[in-house]
């Protein structure tokens, strides 16, 4: 069996897209993925099944979340050790004189344009700190994720790809979930 990681993006966020942990786990059994373990509400999955083909298994739960929920929304799924590298490759981390609580993960669909990266991250504007890793933005907010303006929005409108963001506790716990150390 293949373990996976899958992060529903947007889902129950400011009242909206409201999916139940319960009723997203039966969604998931239904679909074939056994033992399916929820974190949190915002819609991170770790499942298990023995197909292969991630772009066809996100393709099948955002429809099927379409169908059952009505909520159109975007399903990253990595593998586990997909997953196990972006949790590895945080540099940001081996600084300890940085606040995990300021630490998160932009999850992108497509290897962004380096470019298009660059523009973001030489902004003189921006005091948050960046590092793109393949599909991976390590970001380090200095005043706080709340008050930036560099959010999961800015990255979609600026790299024309479809982002998620996940906090480095959260990806730590998922880490965890799917057997990381």
């Amino acid at each position: 069996m293949n373990i996976y990681v899958a992060l529903l993006r947007g889902i129950n966020v400011g009242g909206s897209n409201k999916i139940l942990m319960a009723d997203l786990k039966a969604l998931f059994i239904t679909l074939n993925f056994p033992d399916p373990t929820t974190y949190l509400q915002s819609g991170n999955v770790v499942f298990s099944t023995i197909r292969e083909d991630i772009s066809s298994i996100e393709i099948e739960l955002k429809l099927k979340i379409l169908e059952v929920f009505g909520c159109d929304i975007e399903v990253f799924v990595l593998s586990a050790g997909s997953f196990r590298d972006v949790y590895k490759n945080n540099q940001f981390i081996q600084d300890k004189c940085l606040d995990t609580k300021k630490m998160y993960v932009v999850f992108l669909k497509e290897n962004p344009d380096p470019d298009k990266f660059d523009l973001i991250k030489n902004n003189p504007n921006f005091q948050e700190k960046m590092i793109l890793l393949n599909k991976a933005i390590y970001m380090y907010y200095v005043n706080g994720a709340g008050r930036t303006k560099v959010t999961n929005n800015y990255f979609e409108n600026k790299l024309k790809l479809k982002a998620t963001s996940r906090n480095w506790n959260t990806v730590t716990n998922l880490n965890r979930l799917i057997g990381g150390s």
